[in-house]
C-alpha cells in the first residue's frame, strides 16, 4: 500500500489544532488495541474486551485454578498469525496461560486457515462440521471473513459468503466490518465481490464514522477509490446510489477533505471529477483546500483554486488561505500558485478577466513566430568583417536571450504557466521554421541563381525535393492527430469497461487510464502536455509541438530523415557556391581571405557572405541532434520499441501500479487465466504509466542548486535527444562485450546491465519484420508506403491492428506476412 510523503522543507511552524486529531483518528488501523488492565481480581470471573485480533487467554493459578482472562495482542492490520502464536502457551508468575485457542482450538484452526488462505482446510473444517457457524467469532467479535478480507483471500472470501458468512457483522476496536477492514487497505478485488456479489453494505460505519468511501480515500489506492465512486457514488440503471460523494464523517469532514490533507492529487482531480463540493466546511470550518496546506502540495492546491474554492474563507480559529499558508511556511509557493491559477492581486484575488487582445492563440502565434526575427537579427549582427568583433558576439547573444525572456515574459503566459514554460511552448519549432525559412530564403535567392549552371541541377533538384517532403511533413506532424484515444463521456462505458479489467484480474494503471478513465490500449500512455490518452506513444517533441503516436510517427522520421539530409545538400551547395565566387574573386589587398582554421571557400563565405556563413554553422549545430535523433528512432523501430517503451528498460525497479489482485485469483474465478496478474503484457521492468499515474502525491520540484541543475541538464539532453543516443550506444555497446566474451568463453553475468536479448519484448518480431511493420499498412506493396492510418491501425508482426483498441499482443509463433 502506497503512502503519502511530507514535503520536504515545508514543516509547519503552527499546525491548526485539529491536526494531531486528525492524524490520529486516520492512523487508527484494525488491531490498535489499548493498554490492558493491570489489575485482577483473584476472587471473581473477570472477561476483559479487547477487540480486532487478540485471542483471550484464560489464567489458571497453579494454586486455585481459577480464571482470568487476558489477552495477546496482534500487530496492527495483522496480514499473518501463525499456529504458534494462536496456540501458545506460557508461565507468568505462578500462572499458567491458557488461551481462547486452546479452549476452542476447532475455531483457532479455522481463524488461521482464513488467514492463510488454505481454502481446502476451510472447506474441510466446514463440511465436517467441524465449524457450525461461520459466523462464530472469539471475544473480539471478528469472524473469519474479517481474516480472509485482510489478507487478500478471495477464494475463502466466497467460499464464506457462499456458506452463510455475514458481510455487514461489526467486529474489532473499531466496530468494522470486512468491507471496512478491505477499504482500509485498498483491496479492490475483495471489496468488488463483498459489494457486488456478497451485499456488503458501503453506507455502514465504523466507530469513527468512516464509511467505506472515505476508507478507501485512506488507502491511497486510486483504482479503489475510482472502483467506489463509480459503483456506490454515481446512478446506474436509474437507481439512487447508496452513497453521496460528499458523505462526511462524524467532524463533517468528506472524502475531498481527506484527499486534500493527504496530498492526493488523483483522488483529488477524481472525486472534483465526479462533483466533490470544493467549499464543504467542516466541524473547524475547514474547507478541503486548508486541509490541502498540511502537505502544502503545489498542484493539489491549484486544482482546488481552479474548481473555485474559496480562498477567502476562514476556519474557526479566524484564519484564511493566506494566514495558513504563513503558518505552513509556504507563503511564497502559495502566492505563486495564485498567480498560475490566473488571480488576480489587484481585485481580492478573483478571476482575472479573459485578455481581449492576447488571446491564447494570439499568443502562440507570437511565441512560435518570434525566432524568424530574432535569429536573422542574430545572423547579421555576427558579421566580423566590421569592427568590434567581440563586442557583436555579445550583441547577438543578448537579442536572443532579451527576445526568449520577453517572450517568456509577456507572450507565453497567455496561453501556459509552468515552472518550465518553454519547452512547453511552440518556441523550439519556431526555432526550428525559422531557421528553415531563411535556409530556404538563401537557397532561393542565393544559391540557386549562382548555380544555375547544368552541373548543378540536380544537386539544386534534390535539395528543393528535400526542402518540400520536410517542410509538409513537419506541418502534417505538427498538426494531425497523433492518436488520441477516444475519453468516454458515459459512466456506463467507464463502470463497464473496469468491471472487464476487474474480471481480468487487471484493474492497475497499467491497463485503465486514470487521468482519461478510460482502459488504456497496450502501447499508449497519457500525455500532461495535452492530457489526452496517445496510442502506441512515442515521444512529445517540442520541435513539432505534438505528441509523436500511432497517426504521426512515420510521418516525423520522414521529416528528420529528410531533415539530416537536407541539411548535408545545403552544405554541400554552400560551398560550391562559396567556390564558384572565390575562384572569381580579385582583391587589391593582400591576405584579404586569410582566415584562421577555415579552408578557402569557407574563408570567403565568413568574409563576404557572414549572413549566409552563419545559418550555415548554425544549421551545423542543428544537424548534431538530427544525427542523434535519426540513430535513436532507428534503432528503436528495428527493435520493435518505441522511444518511451525504449527508456523504461534500463529501470531495473517494478513501479508501483496499484494492483491488489489476490494470489488466488484464478482459482476464485473457477480455473487459470491467460494473463491473469499484473503486467504479464507489459515490457519486463517498465510499466505503462510511469511515475505519472500512480496515487502518490508528487514531489514539488527541489530548490536545491545540484537538483536544479540536474534537472536542467535532464531536460537539455532530452531536447536534443541525447538521452536515446547513449542509452542505445550502451546497450549496443554491452551487446558486443557479450558477444565478445561469449567466443571467448568468458562469463558476462557480472555485468550490471543485460542486453536486449535478455528482456522478453512482445513487439520484436526481427529487425525486418519490424522495418516493413514500421513502414508499410497493410499489404507489403509500394502504395502502402503512402498511407497513413485513418484512426490507429498499424502493422504488427505483419497484420494490421487497431492500436486503439489492442489489448493483446499477436503470437510471436504466428505466421509472418512479408
Amino acid at each position: 500500500m502506497v503512502e503519502s510523503v511530507d514535503l520536504d522543507g515545508h514543516e509547519a511552524v503552527t499546525k491548526p489544532l485539529l491536526l494531531d486529531t486528525l492524524e490520529a483518528e486516520k492512523n487508527a488501523v484494525p488491531g490498535a488495541t489499548s493498554e490492558l488492565p493491570t489489575n485482577h481480581d483473584d476472587n471473581a470471573e473477570q472477561i476483559e474486551q479487547i477487540e480486532l485480533g487478540t485471542l483471550k487467554s484464560v489464567e489458571v493459578p497453579l494454586t486455585d485454578q481459577r480464571f482470568d482472562i487476558e489477552s495477546i495482542k496482534s500487530t496492527e492490520a495483522i496480514l499473518e498469525t501463525t499456529q504458534d502464536q494462536l496456540n501458545q502457551l506460557g508461565e507468568i508468575e505462578g500462572h499458567l496461560i491458557i488461551t481462547e485457542a486452546e479452549i476452542k482450538p476447532t475455531l483457532a484452526k479455522f481463524m488461521a486457515t482464513t488467514q492463510t488462505g488454505d481454502l481446502d482446510a476451510v472447506k474441510e473444517l466446514v463440511e465436517s462440521g467441524g465449524i457450525e457457524d461461520v459466523n462464530e467469532t472469539f471475544s473480539d467479535g471478528i469472524t473469519a471473513l474479517h481474516w480472509a478480507c485482510i489478507n487478500n483471500r478471495l477464494s475463502v472470501v466466497k467460499y464464506l459468503c457462499q456458506n452463510g458468512a455475514d458481510p455487514n457483522q461489526l467486529g474489532g476496536d473499531l466496530n468494522a466490518t470486512p468491507l471496512h477492514w478491505a477499504c482500509r487497505n485498498g483491496l479492490v478485488y475483495i471489496a468488488e465481490y463483498l459489494i457486488s456479489e456478497a451485499g456488503a453494505d458501503p453506507r455502514l460505519r465504523d466507530v469513527q464514522g468512516y464509511n467505506a468511501l472515505h476508507l478507501s480515500i485512506h488507502s491511497l489506492n486510486i483504482m479503489l477509490v475510482l472502483y467506489m465512486i463509480l459503483t456506490c457514488c454515481t446512478p446506474r440503471n436509474d437507481k439512487q446510489p447508496p452513497l453521496h460523494i460528499d458523505d462526511p464523517d462524524v467532524a463533517n469532514r468528506t472524502s475531498l477533505h481527506w484527499a486534500a490533507y493527504q496530498g492526493d492529487i488523483t483522488s483529488v482531480n477524481l472525486l472534483l471529477r465526479f462533483g466533490a463540493d470544493v467549499n464543504k466546511v467542516d466541524d473547524a470550518l475547514f474547507l478541503p483546500i486548508h486541509w490541502a496546506f498540511m502537505k502544502g502540495y503545489k498542484n493539489v492546491l491549484k486544482t482546488l483554486i481552479e474548481h473555485g474554492s474559496d480562498v477567502s474563507a476562514k476556519n474557526n480559529q479566524g484564519k484564511d488561505c493566506f494566514e495558513i499558508a504563513k503558518d505552513m511556511n509556504i507563503y511564497k509557493m502559495w502566492i505563486k500558485v495564485l498567480k498560475e491559477a490566473r488571480r488576480d492581486p489587484k481585485n481580492n484575488w478573483a478571476n482575472k478577466a479573459p485578455p481581449s487582445i492576447l488571446t491564447p492563440k494570439i499568443g502562440k502565434v507570437i511565441t512560435f513566430l518570434s525566432p524568424y526575427v530574432f535569429l536573422p537579427v542574430s545572423f547579421n549582427i555576427l558579421d566580423f568583417n566590421k569592427d568590434y568583433p567581440i563586442p557583436r558576439i555579445f550583441a547577438a547573444i543578448f537579442s536572443c536571450v532579451a527576445t526568449i525572456y520577453l517572450v517568456q515574459k509577456f507572450i507565453i503566459p497567455s496561453y501556459l504557466i509552468d515552472d518550465r514554460p518553454l519547452a512547453k511552448s511552440p518556441l523550439l519549432s519556431g526555432i526550428f521554421s525559422g531557421t528553415a525559412f531563411w535556409c530556404i530564403v538563401v537557397f532561393l535567392y542565393n544559391i540557386i541563381p549562382k548555380l544555375i549552371l547544368l552541373k548543378h541541377i540536380f544537386g539544386i533538384f534534390i535539395l528543393a525535393s528535400l526542402i518540400s517532403i520536410f517542410t509538409y511533413t513537419f506541418f502534417k506532424s505538427m498538426f494531425i492527430n497523433p492518436g488520441y484515444v477516444a475519453t468516454p463521456a458515459d459512466n456506463k462505458v467507464i463502470y463497464n469497461q473496469m468491471m472487464t479489467l476487474i474480471a481480468l484480474g487487471k484493474f492497475d494503471i497499467d491497463h485503465f487510464c486514470i487521468h482519461t478513465l478510460v482502459r488504456k490500449p497496450l502501447r499508449s500512455r497519457y500525455s500532461r502536455a495535452t492530457k489526452r490518452l496517445v496510442a502506441r506513444f512515442d515521444h512529445f517533441c517540442p520541435w513539432i509541438y505534438n505528441e509523436v503516436g500511432v497517426r504521426n510517427h512515420k510521418l516525423f522520421l520522414i521529416f528528420v530523415y529528410t531533415l539530416a539530409l537536407a541539411v548535408i545538400y545545403f552544405t554541400v551547395l554552400s560551398f560550391k557556391m562559396f567556390d564558384k565566387e572565390e575562384d572569381g574573386y580579385d582583391s587589391d589587398v593582400e591576405g584579404d581571405l586569410k582566415c584562421w582554421l577555415l579552408n578557402e571557400q569557407l574563408c570567403f563565405g565568413y568574409s563576404k557572405h557572414p549572413f549566409h556563413f552563419n545559418l550555415m554553422v548554425w544549421c551545423w549545430l542543428q544537424f548534431i541532434w538530427i544525427v542523434f535523433l535519426c540513430l535513436g528512432q532507428t534503432f528503436q523501430i528495428l527493435k520493435g520499441l518505441t522511444t518511451w517503451e525504449f527508456s523504461t528498460l534500463g529501470r531495473r525497479i517494478q513501479i508501483h501500479n496499484h494492483s491488489t489482485l489476490p494470489l488466488d485469483f484464478a482459482r476464485a474465478i473457477g480455473g487459470s487465466t491467460a494473463n491473469s496478474g499484473s503486467g504479464s503484457d507489459s515490457l519486463v521492468g517498465a510499466t505503462s504509466e510511469s511515475m505519472t499515474g500512480n496515487s502518490t502525491p508528487e514531489p514539488q520540484e527541489s530548490t536545491t542548486g545540484a537538483m536544479y541543475q540536474r534537472n536542467e541538464s535532464d531536460l537539455l539532453f532530452k531536447l536534443l535527444g541525447l538521452d536515446q543516443f547513449y542509452l542505445t550506444f550502451k546497450i549496443v555497446l554491452i551487446q558486443l562485450i557479450e558477444k565478445i566474451s561469449s567466443k571467448h568463453g568468458n562469463n558476462s553475468s557480472h555485468l550490471e546491465y543485460t542486453s536486449l536479448r535478455s528482456i522478453n519484448i512482445p513487439t520484436d518480431f526481427g529487425f525486418k519484420q519490424n522495418w516493413l511493420d514500421f513502414w508499410f499498412l497493410g499489404e507489403i506493396k509500394w502504395r502502402n508506403l503512402f498511407y497513413l492510418p485513418i484512426q490507429g491501425e498499424n502493422n504488427l508482426n505483419g497484420r494490421v491492428v487497431d492500436y486503439y483498441k489492442l489489448y493483446e499482443y499477436p503470437s510471436k509463433n504466428a505466421e509472418v506476412v512479408v
